[in-house]
């Protein structure tokens, strides 16, 4: 799944810090926290849970690049395939690739470099990206988040919220990896059908800034299924280079398996 920032995370006495993929903080004092929290908990999971594992009642073309960056943002490794699965469980059939350069394995970010198996099945990224009790729902943990909420349209026809949730600066909102988050519900149903999260830590030396993004889009039956995947993640680790990487996925032309 998996993009770039010029500025280079380092060691810091701050008690969180800051990521350089943070959107800007347009959340007024006056928002309406508890519109937002009463939206926030009708929230359901279900489309988002299983929109990955239904690939397997599919057929379905996906495009993939992976790029590894220099600090500078200088393209360094880059490898892309476009696949076709079959419905079932059987790998896909590489339709078209190309690469360039080597990339660097190992550290904290080992699942960013290409898989080994290109031709894999695509792993459950909703899984990965959505812990099932994140900070910024608990009702416990809320108090360390701001929150906003308006209505859109999605493409001009889909009625969603849309859901923001900056993780304040102080008190218990400093000790939270997730930083900020943007979550698309579908207005009739409250299914979650869009994310977009962004997590700044630490890990013993190591510190991490990603942002990831899951998009759902309807299949030819109406059962939502993945559309666009997006991973952007800086990475520094004492002694070596900073690293950049980015991944971006796209499904298309599903088809449904025959009865």
């Amino acid at each position: 799944m998996l993009l770039l920032s010029g500025s280079l995370l380092g060691c810091s006495s701050s008690p969180r810090p800051t990521s350089p993929f943070l959107p800007a903080d347009t959340i007024a004092t006056t928002v309406d926290r508890d519109s937002a929290l009463a939206v926030l908990s009708s929230m359901r999971r279900t489309a988002f849970d299983s929109a990955f594992t239904a690939l397997n009642e599919y057929a379905v073309t996906r495009s993939v690049r992976t790029e590894q960056m220099d600090p500078s943002g200088a393209v360094t490794a880059m490898q892309s395939y476009v696949l076709r699965y079959p419905p079932g469980s059987g790998q896909g059939t590489i339709q078209e690739r190309d690469s360039m350069g080597t990339f660097r394995s190992g550290g904290i970010l080992e699942w960013s470099t290409p898989a080994q198996t290109p031709t894999a099945r695509p792993s459950n990224v909703a899984e990965q990206v959505l812990s099932d009790e994140p900070a910024f729902i608990e009702p416990r943990t809320r108090e360390g988040y701001r929150y906003a909420l308006r209505a859109d349209t999605l493409r001009g026809k889909t009625p969603v919220y849309l859901l923001e949730a900056f993780a304040r600066n102080q008190g218990t909102g400093r000790d939270q990896s997730v930083r900020y988050v943007r979550l698309v519900l579908h207005r009739g149903t409250r299914e979650l059908i869009g994310l977009r999260m962004v997590r700044a830590g630490r890990v013993l030396l190591f510190e991490e800034n990603s942002r990831m993004s899951v998009r759902l889009r309807r299949a030819p039956d109406g059962q939502w299924v993945p559309h666009v995947t997006r991973v952007r993640a800086l990475v520094d680790v004492p002694f070596r280079t900073p690293r950049q990487f980015r991944t971006a996925s796209d499904y298309y032309a599903y088809e449904s398996s025959p009865a």
